[in-house]
């Protein structure tokens, strides 16, 4: 009879669950050693199943990347106008629920090609709901810049709530305020109050 696997895919997930709350509050710069004692394994399986500290990073940052990007998949709706809105409330539920995710993806890291791309994955969706409501004349401006401005603001509000800066009961309101405002920016003149505060 063959030996246990020590080194599974089961430890290989709750290293990267673990990690990823470490890394949230510490930075990439987070200590190994907590992180093995929080599973019940040692430093060996980090480089066992991983290959090295900066694979481990890498591996923790696509994850939470790959997983924001379904949530706004997800949120396909045919409607351009309302996609975007879709889009954008898929974002923030998505950062409630998994807080210290959104941190990995958009906080202080080690940067690799991999990382990159995988942080440059996360508005994607955006930008294709965003082309495609240029292209039928409900926005205008160039692409990139309109998406990166949306998320930009969207983004910044998201932090924010994070940290407690807006009461639970004015954070509706106040996203719904911002998202009519940022959309004022970007509508043409006829689809301007498509999105009402």
């Amino acid at each position: 009879m063959g030996r246990p696997r020590l080194h599974d895919e089961h430890l290989r997930q709750r290293l990267l669950e673990a990690a990823t709350d470490l890394m949230a509050v510490d930075g990439p710069d987070f200590s190994l050693r907590p992180l093995v004692a929080s599973v019940g394994t040692s430093t060996s399986a980090v480089y066992s199943l991983f290959g090295s500290r900066g694979e481990l990073l890498e591996a923790i940052t696509v994850r939470a990347a790959r997983s924001f990007v379904d949530a706004q998949a997800a949120a396909q709706v045919a409607d351009p106008v309302q996609h975007i809105v879709a889009l954008v409330h898929a974002m923030r539920s998505w950062a409630n629920e998994h807080a210290a995710m959104f941190q990995v993806v958009f906080g202080r890291t080690n940067d690799s090609p991999a990382i990159a791309e995988a942080r440059a994955s996360t508005t994607e969706p955006l930008l294709a709901a965003v082309t495609e409501s240029i292209e039928a004349g409900i926005l205008h401006g160039d692409p990139e810049t309109t998406t990166r401005t949306i998320f930009a603001g969207v983004h910044g509000f998201i932090s924010l709530e994070l940290i407690g800066h807006y009461p639970a009961d004015d954070a509706e309101q106040l996203f719904s305020a911002l998202l009519a405002a940022i959309w004022r920016s970007w509508a043409t003149p006829e689809h301007v109050s498509a999105i009402a505060a």
